[in-house]
């Protein structure tokens, strides 16, 4: 079976920094559940993108390792460096027979559903000392822009959720704790695109939004697009 195919029952892709020596910087992209690895796509598949804090885009090499991909780049001057993930749209059909089966829905007879997921995966790596952090927004069709790099335990972190550039209203956030490793809130995005999500837990965590576009389906390939995008970050006490 198409691993990639559990995208449909709920896996995402997310971004873990591995490993941070002098201007060498190393991170994980992993498939999975409740940041649980469940094998990875293939590397070919992925396109990574690295921003310098300048905003200027900087080269990325990509590597399979074990149960992750190696996402690897080099820093410059101190700063914030976004990095991004994104796994090309994959077509799923769900047939009657068969359940959902890869490809179009005009590839099989009792086709009822299709859909296009792309999975986009984000982080930001700090490096050095650096002034204050600047929320600014991402390149990425569906982003997460957090109101500060770091969560702090007791502290609400604000998450802004934008879908095509434009702050979006009535997005499900999802927050998920790795050490629990479940989910510890799910939150609806306000008029204004935001949501303060309650951090209890210190540790890796990782934020979910999942966006379904109607407009982008394509006559006898699929009904929708499905976007999902995650951003992961650490929480301290």
């Amino acid at each position: 079976m198409d691993k990639l195919i559990l995208m449909v029952k709920g896996h995402e892709i997310w971004l873990e920094k591995t490993m941070v020596k002098d201007d060498d910087v190393e991170i994980g992209v992993y498939f999975g559940h409740m940041m649980k690895a469940d094998g990875c796509p293939e590397v070919a598949k992925v396109l990574p993108s690295v921003y310098a804090p300048d905003g200027e885009k900087i080269p990325a090499v990509l590597a399979a390792k074990n149960e992750a991909i190696e996402l690897k780049f080099k820093v410059g001057t101190p700063g914030y460096y976004t990095i991004m993930a994104d796994l090309s749209p994959e077509i799923y059909s769900n047939t009657k027979k068969e359940g959902f089966k890869s490809g179009p829905k005009k590839m099989y007879n009792d086709a009822v559903y299709a859909g296009a997921w792309h999975q986009m995966a984000k982080a930001v790596v700090t490096i050095g000392e650096n002034g204050g952090y600047i929320a600014g927004h991402t390149a990425g069709i569906l982003d997460i822009l957090p109101g500060e790099i770091t969560a702090r335990v007791g502290t609400p972190l604000t998450l802004t959720v934008f879908y095509e550039g434009k702050k979006l209203e009535g997005a499900e956030v999802k927050a998920i704790s790795k050490k629990e490793g479940k989910e510890m809130a799910i939150l609806v995005t306000d008029k204004d695109g935001v949501v303060n999500v309650p951090v209890t837990e210190e540790g890796k965590w990782m934020f979910l939004v999942r966006h379904r576009d109607e407009s982008k389906g394509v006559e006898d390939e699929f009904d929708e697009m499905v976007f999902v995008t995650t951003y992961t970050l650490e929480a301290v006490k």
